[in-house]
């Protein structure tokens, strides 16, 4: 593991948990720190935590103009969030805001947490109606993206990249395990029925419930984690998204989220993340749903791999074997047919090779899905 993974989890501890840092600070002056830190996407979120704390940091004086910079592109951000909002609706359409905004005011100080893109649902039904009134609105924008070639339908409004929102017609798509797709279609349909409300400026926006956002942030973790790695940002926000639910609420939500996982074939999949979350990011055991000690193991080889990854970067590298997982380090060819099948049948098959090293399970259905 990375020789700062004690520091780095003892510091996210103690900025998502409003808690006393429990390491010598002076680590925070170290350039190699920060490197390490930008793996995780914990940057941000330090060096705005670090200096309202009055710490001495690496490169003070840039860390503190990267906080402008990513708090004025906020501004813009919210700017670009209610006036789609306000649009929609204009056309009989509430969209709802999912990660980004509605995560970050759930940090002990929203500044914290840096968003990306505009990341808004509007279902299947509504899909074609919004693409077409955003490129009639938005005529002059950079670029959009083909209309129906993912999960969401992007917008880029300047060449600068500096502003772009992410319309979604599914959250989440399981494309080779058509069961666990229809389970979470099914969720989603039935959560996206009755969001909450949160104001942006003068404007309610919509939200997920608090059910949603504890699936769906693991969800979206998983997404990055099974294919190049996810940084321990994405598991912060999902230990702030299940402490948001109280115990009445949990109560009332585990038994039918076990049914959900089981059809998902994910249990084992959340109980290992839940063992990471509560040991070492340090959620509360009685408020983390389906918490399992008998995880301990996985969660240890879970942990190892998350902080070697980091956000998007697992190790490029042809071994089948071991524990560690690593990523297909060849690419796609340009030209010929059977060429680019036969490297996507290997592909697929050293991905389930590497998945079955924490979750046999999921890996095995998920690879058999991909040619059913």
């Amino acid at each position: 593991m990375s020789r700062y993974t004690e520091q780095i989890t003892a510091l996210l501890r103690a900025m998502i948990w409003d808690e006393a840092l429990t390491i010598d600070p002076s680590v925070l002056l170290e350039r190699e720190f920060w490197y390490a830190l930008r793996r995780q996407q914990l940057h941000h979120m330090a060096a705005v935590w670090a200096l309202n704390h009055k710490l001495p940091v690496y490169e003070a004086a840039q860390q503190k103009l990267q906080i402008f910079q990513s708090l004025q592109r906020q501004q813009r951000q919210n700017t670009l969030l209610t006036d789609i909002v306000t649009l929609m609706r204009k056309h009989d359409i509430e969209p709802v805001l999912i990660k980004g905004y509605s995560m970050a005011v759930l940090y002990p100080n929203p500044d914290m947490r840096e968003s990306g893109d505009v990341d808004m649902y509007v279902g299947e039904q509504n899909y074609d109606k919004m693409i077409r009134i955003m490129k009639e609105t938005y005529p002059e924008a950079y670029w959009f993206s083909e209309e129906h070639a993912g999960l969401h339908f992007t917008m880029v409004v300047d060449q600068q990249i500096d502003l772009a929102a992410e319309m979604h017609r599914v959250a989440m798509e399981f494309h080779s395990m058509p069961k666990a797709n229809a389970a979470f279609q099914e969720f989603t349909q039935a959560e996206m029925a009755h969001p909450r409300q949160l104001t942006v400026g003068s404007t309610e926006v919509s939200i997920p419930t608090k059910e949603f956002d504890a699936l769906y942030i693991l969800m979206h973790a998983w997404h990055h984690f099974e294919s190049s790695g996810v940084g321990l940002r994405q598991l912060a926000d999902w230990a702030i998204a299940l402490k948001q639910l109280d115990a009445r609420e949990r109560e009332a939500f585990e038994p039918r989220l076990e049914k959900l996982l089981r059809r998902m074939s994910m249990l084992d999949i959340w109980r290992t993340f839940a063992w990471v979350v509560v040991n070492k990011i340090g959620l509360p055991r009685e408020e983390c749903m389906l918490y399992d000690d008998a995880c301990q193991q996985k969660g240890e080889q879970l942990y190892r791999q998350l902080v070697k990854d980091g956000h998007c970067g697992r190790e490029p590298k042809l071994q089948y074997f071991g524990k560690t997982m690593y990523y297909y380090p060849y690419s796609r060819p340009e030209k010929g047919r059977l060429k680019q099948k036969w490297y996507t049948l290997k592909r697929l098959t050293f991905q389930a090779f590497q998945l079955r090293k924490l979750f046999p399970e999921f890996a095995w259905r998920s690879y058999i899905g991909q040619f059913i």
